[in-house]
């Protein structure tokens, strides 16, 4: 028999957690099995997933951020449509080919319900920058006009496209 506990909800660890999870098994998916997921032993570089293109033979490097809430309101209690994700920078590189993949997933952490790719080149253009790190407040709402919107997916399809885009414009990998 299984003994249940009173722990109310995943820890911001365990959120980051299934967020990453939840962005590996969604491309797989959405490529049809041609990208593969890697992840590193040790995180200390920002880069908590490695998405290769067994076509290509490239890989692009991702920072998965994950929240299962938007911000509330101003002055209400009730949740709006902006969510908030920080990026450090002290992990951060301009100088690489890689990707910042913010999740919003569902209160419940069980799926995914909106996402944004943004090149960790434009990351530093768009995003508010604080004294350690890169704030993003992105609306999920599908008519928006901020300034990820063009980095919006609204499905899985879509986060699966567009990483397959990034990566077709990586340079081809060396030749041994």
């Amino acid at each position: 028999m299984i003994q249940e506990t009173n722990v109310a909800t995943p820890s911001s660890t365990q959120i980051g957690a299934i967020g990453v999870n939840h962005v590996a098994n969604a491309l797989m998916i959405a490529s049809g099995g041609r990208l593969s997921i890697f992840w590193p032993v040790a995180d200390d570089d920002g880069i908590d997933l490695l998405v290769y293109d067994k076509v290509t033979g490239r890989a692009l490097p991702a920072q998965v951020k994950s929240r299962t809430l938007a911000l509330k309101k101003r002055g209400r209690s009730e949740r709006g449509n902006v969510v908030h994700f920080e990026l450090r920078k002290a992990t951060f590189r301009v100088d690489r080919y890689a990707c910042a993949i913010l999740v919003l997933l569902s209160q419940d952490a069980s799926v995914i319900e909106c996402a944004w790719v943004i090149p960790m080149r434009d990351l530093p253009r768009l995003a508010a920058s604080r004294q350690t790190k890169y704030v993003v407040r992105a609306s999920r709402s599908l008519m928006t006009r901020d300034r990820y919107g063009d980095f919006q997916c609204k499905d899985c399809q879509t986060l699966g496209d567009r990483v397959l885009d990034l990566i077709a414009k990586l340079p081809p990998p060396s030749e041994v």
